[in-house]
């Protein structure tokens, strides 16, 4: 029998949230997005159901914004046990200590391409090998997969001396950074099939769905900087948040992740540099 795992303390434990640092009035922006959401269903299921896309988070507030933005009102996450999502539990795999279930989803469909929401109770930084049988799970039921598309999206540090809290870097490629053996460190990134900037035709004007966002969406919004323009946040010269899809100039959009929280992180910024755009 494998042994239980911890949850990590980011998921366990309810940081303080000021009214400095979040703006509960502003409303959702979904803009062009037709959004529907299934009702809630709180039964617990062994297996997912199929979807054009799988879109998974890792931590507590990372989950509380999916289900912000997707969720159309009707869901919230606040712990493993106080949440109102579907909760699923695999046969022969033990769930983590302090979690009834081995992740939380709820179902969306947004512009008629339907997305799972999903939320894992293992963390890959702190779970590896759970966090692998897990995923073995989630895209290899019935030997075939379930899903067009994966996106794992999260909360990440900015390696680019550009980016600031609040950017978004969407990128295809990962690559192992300075914690791993020398070996994993000179393996190339590994990279998506998906284009990144994607099809369909933006409205005139915009290059493609990125540009538009940053420029119709984020730009005009007058909520968007509220929290993160706080003490400790946001620098005054950097203006709103913005998407980058592409490196400015010579450097990557690598997303880098290590075994372990480590004061490389810090120490060699300079080689961080030279592998990617955000640090996991």
């Amino acid at each position: 029998m494998p042994a239980p795992f911890t949850i990590p303390i980011t998921d366990r434990v309810k940081v303080p949230v000021s009214a400095a640092t979040r703006c509960k009035s502003c409303p959702v922006t979904t803009v062009d997005l037709t959004l529907t959401v299934s009702p809630p269903n709180t039964n617990k299921v062994s297996s997912l159901p199929k979807a054009d896309f799988l879109a998974v988070t890792w931590t507590r507030y990372e989950a509380v914004a999916l289900s912000r933005v997707f969720g159309k009102g009707r869901y919230s996450f606040n712990t493993g046990t106080d949440n109102n999502l579907t909760p699923l539990i695999f046969d022969n795999l033990s769930l983590p200590v302090d979690s009834p279930a081995h992740a939380f989803f709820f179902q969306a469909t947004v512009n008629n391409k339907s997305v799972l929401c999903l939320k894992s109770e293992f963390h890959p930084k702190f779970q590896t090998a759970a966090t692998s049988i897990f995923f073995e799970k989630v895209l290899a039921q019935s030997g075939s997969h379930n899903f067009k598309f994966l996106i794992t999206t999260g909360t990440a540090g900015g390696i680019w001396e550009s980016l600031d809290v609040g950017d978004v870097v969407v990128t295809n490629r990962a690559r192992y950074g300075l914690t791993f053996p020398k070996e994993k460190q000179q393996l190339p990134p590994y990279t998506g099939v998906a284009d990144v900037v994607g099809a369909g035709n933006p409205p005139a004007g915009s290059a493609n769905w990125f540009d538009y966002a940053n420029r119709q969406i984020i730009a005009p919004d007058a909520c968007v900087s509220t929290g993160l323009d706080s003490a400790n946040g946001r620098k005054a010269g950097s203006g709103k948040p913005k998407i980058s899809y592409q490196a400015p100039g010579a450097e990557l959009t690598d997303v880098v992740t290590n075994s372990r929280i480590s004061e490389d992180e810090h120490t060699k910024i300079a080689t961080y540099r030279t592998l990617g755009a955000t640090l996991d």
